[in-house]
């Protein structure tokens, strides 16, 4: 049975988990990898120079994007 598509597409009509259902967890570009995580991501998660984008994280704190630095994933400042 085929899922129900939201025309247009609104990303603001989709959940967090809906979308990440419809997308890799994680890719790669080039040399790094790019993650998709709910809450801060796991230390055991990816290599160093990765990224991490936290879908439940508040801009203003800047726990929206992670860079793993020395094994350990650091929140950038935007």
């Amino acid at each position: 049975m085929a899922e129900e598509v939201k025309e247009p597409f609104d990303p603001s009509s989709y959940s967090y988990q809906e979308m990440i259902g419809q997308v890799p967890a994680s890719i790669r570009l080039g040399t790094f990898r790019v993650h998709a995580v709910l809450g801060v991501p796991s230390a055991s998660l990816g290599a160093n120079n990765d990224f991490a984008l936290r879908g439940d994280g508040a801009a203003g704190a800047n726990t929206t994007l992670y860079h793993k630095e020395a094994g350990a994933w650091v929140a950038c400042t935007l």
